[in-house]
């Protein structure tokens, strides 16, 4: 941004704070300072004190229901948490972060990364109002259209139906710790039309609205209409985010029947911005994170992708206990990219090595999905039962080729830059799509949740049928599996629940498919994994608190070095995660909101083979993380922000001493402020936030890999919101 517009957007603030001052000065009622817009948006569920996270969540096909009533680990964000931490120009895993169980593996918005449990996640592991495997490595649902995240830590396989099993641009097939359901923004009863305006990063400008009507008899139609601009610098010198996107939501409420159509596109274009890196050297610890504010691409580095996706859902009532329901998604993205490969490669000084080399890609996926169910409440005797039955069928397919540059014309080191030798140029050349691979998952569900008194039974089970063709190889990996989850959940008072759950979930056998590795085309086994976990809930006075305790097992699967740049994709046993998870948010004084908590994880590999690595820990899992963040309210105006962010030490395999490098830990602090006033009678919220305050630079592990991540250097937002 130009310095003259940048002294217009802050004289603009100014002018607009003391205006608004003296408007509140003359007001006699303070009602107008009372209900902020993001308030109304949220009237379908109940929130816990303040605001930041729901007192109901999905569970599965069975639909909305309290949290207290879900056997395992449950934290459901809401648009206001959303607004209240996020920043456009970084991943939504910033706002994830609030919950302990979740450390972003990335700061760069190329890639959406983070880990659940010490188990890596990305966009794939998102649900899109109950719709599974619409968004993937590159692309989450864009933060300004949620308006609900329920965030899934815990044994819950078998309850969401099908879903696919890849992980990543490569397929790699690993069950996940969790999901993450995002609601759509839909229509409210009060009329929204909201405009908002952002600066963030060096220069990155954005635009948004949001629209939403209710109309017809008895308000039975609502549409919602929301739409980003934003463009510019981002807080690394030479990044660069554009991505414009438009979304509408429609649904109708009928007395027997709801329906809800959402669709879009997404344009999302990043310049620059790589911050992923391997280590081949033998020290005891990483080299010293360097400065963040440092930029490892060359000039043509970019990512572009365009997502389209829609939802349909609808019920409908067959009595007054008996519904039939029906879900359907559809995703299709398109996109190209020009990089230094999946990662930068430096030695023990920090200086690159000789393997590292350019990359064009160009890939595309299109996936689709199906669910027809029914779902009702019978008595027998004295135990009610809520009851589910659905089929579901989910299909992926996936394009990709790649270019590569030569080896050898990377220099320079960690500290004083990178370099590019001659004969850099010119960059390989993009190539044309090859089809990839494709997968088709059918699956039957039924779930049945049972109550007695002050008890709770949920069993589920999932019978899935997955198959998945090579077309690279002309492969073809048939699995039949059946998925398991039950609970059981006791209430000794009514806010207090103590639980348990268990859940077996299975992903396919996986073939290995990317060039990097020297065995491409080998099949590996399906993977199976157990999850189990014991805790309780208690809600009392503004605030939801959990505790539970939990272990998670599964296969072992990690890229081994095989010299030369390339990669062996290796099975050796499986990782065990033992640990134990504190959440606090709500009300913890009459102003003041808290949301956070602690994780503690002990991970460990088992059965490898030789028992050679019995016992070592998991790739980039820390035991321990933390994040807490404040909200406290000076007045019904002025509102203070704080969140502190910390991440013990965890290790990567490597030459070093006792096979191992140490990832040091590191903590971040963000602050901010909220000023809710009026323009010309209309409620107009301005935030201000600073993220990593004090410009930490560190590395970021990444769960089960030898990968690792650098920092984003400090980031500064400013945000007009203005209700009209």
């Amino acid at each position: 941004m130009k310095k003259k517009q940048l002294t217009a957007a802050i004289m603009t603030a100014l002018m607009t704070l003391s205006a608004s001052a003296y408007a509140a000065e003359q007001t006699t009622s303070m009602d107008s300072y009372e209900l902020a817009p993001v308030d109304v948006e949220g009237q379908r569920q109940a929130a816990v004190a303040g605001g930041l996270v729901s007192t109901e969540a999905r569970m599965g096909i069975m639909g909305d229901v309290s949290v207290m009533g879900i056997p395992y680990s449950m934290q459901s964000m809401t648009a206001k948490a959303i607004e209240t931490y996020g920043d456009p120009s970084q991943p939504l895993a910033n706002v994830l972060a609030n919950n302990p169980s979740i450390r972003s593996s990335t700061s760069s918005p190329m890639y959406t990364d983070f880990s659940m449990r010490g188990i890596n996640m990305n966009g794939n592991h998102f649900m899109l109002n109950g719709v599974p495997s619409l968004f993937y490595q590159f692309t989450t649902p864009p933060a300004h259209i949620i308006e609900r995240m329920d965030i899934t830590s815990g044994p819950n396989a078998a309850v969401n139906g099908v879903s696919m099993s890849n992980n990543g641009t490569n397929s790699g097939a690993t069950p996940a710790p969790g999901t993450i359901n995002a609601v759509t923004k839909r229509a409210a009863n009060a009329p929204i039309t909201k405009y908002t305006q952002v600066i963030s990063g060096r220069s990155t400008a954005g635009e948004y609205i949001d629209i939403g009507r209710r109309f017809g008899k008895d308000n039975a139609w609502g549409v919602r209409v929301n739409g980003e601009m934003l463009q510019g610098g981002l807080a690394l010198p030479g990044a660069k985010i554009d991505s414009k996107d438009f979304f509408v939501n429609i649904d109708h409420r009928g007395k027997r029947s709801m329906t809800n159509l959402f669709f879009g596109y997404w344009d999302h274009n990043i310049d620059g911005a790589q911050r992923w890196f391997t280590y081949s050297g033998n020290g005891r610890e990483l080299p010293t994170a360097p400065n963040a504010k440092t930029s490892y691409d060359f000039p043509e580095t970019w990512k572009r992708m365009y997502v389209k996706v829609l939802t349909l859902n609808h019920e409908q009532k067959l009595s007054d206990t008996w519904k039939a329901f029906f879900n359907m998604g559809y995703s299709f993205r398109d996109g190209t990219k020009m990089n230094s490969g999946a990662n930068l490669q430096f030695d023990t000084n920090g200086n690159f090595t000789n393997t590292n080399r350019s990359n064009a890609q160009n890939e595309s996926g299109k996936n689709m999905y199906l669910q027809l169910g029914v779902a009702g409440e019978v008595s027998t005797g004295d135990v009610k039962h809520n009851l589910a039955l659905s089929v579901d069928r989910s299909r992926a397919q996936y394009w990709n080729a790649n270019g590569y540059g030569a080896r050898g014309l990377y220099g320079g080191n960690l500290y004083d830059g990178i370099t590019f030798g001659a004969g850099f140029y010119p960059l390989p050349a993009m190539p044309t799509q090859k089809a990839q691979w494709s997968e088709t998952n059918v699956g039957i569900s039924l779930m049945d949740t049972m109550t007695f008194g002050k008890w709770n039974v949920l069993l589920a089970a999932t019978h899935k049928h997955e198959y998945l063709k090579n077309h690279t190889n002309n492969t073809v990996i048939r699995n039949n599996n059946i998925l398991p989850t039950w609970g059981l959940t006791y209430h000794p008072t009514t806010n207090t629940a103590i639980y348990y759950g268990h859940t077996e979930s299975f992903s396919r056998g996986f073939v290995v498919t990317d060039s990097k590795y020297v065995n491409k085309g080998d099949v590996m086994d399906p993977v199976k994994s157990k999850q189990n976990e014991i805790g309780v809930k208690y809600e009392n006075k503004g605030l939801l608190t959990t505790f539970s305790l939990f272990q998670i097992d599964e296969a072992n699967r990690y890229d081994q070095d095989a010299g030369a740049g390339k990669f062996r994709y290796v099975a050796d046993g499986k990782n065990i995660y033992r640990g134990a998870e504190l959440t606090v948010n709500g009300q913890i004084a009459p102003r003041l909101t808290a949301t956070g908590g602690v994780l503690y994880l002990d991970a460990e590999r088992d059965k490898t083979q030789g028992g050679a690595k019995d016992g070592f820990f998991v790739n980039g899992a820390a035991k321990w993380s933390t994040v807490l963040g404040l909200n406290y309210d000076l007045s019904d105006q002025l509102s203070l922000i704080g969140r502190l962010n910390w991440m013990g030490k965890s290790y990567i395999d490597s030459r070093g001493p006792g096979a191992r490098t140490e990832i040091p830990s590191y903590a971040t602090v963000d602050f901010g402020m909220k000023y809710r006033t009026q323009l010309d009678g209309m409620p107009l919220d301005l935030s201000l936030m600073c993220y990593n305050a004090t410009n930490r630079s560190y590395w970021m592990g990444r769960g089960g890999s030898t990968t690792f991540g650098l920092s984003m250097p400090r980031t500064i937002m400013f945000s007009a919101a203005l209700s009209m």
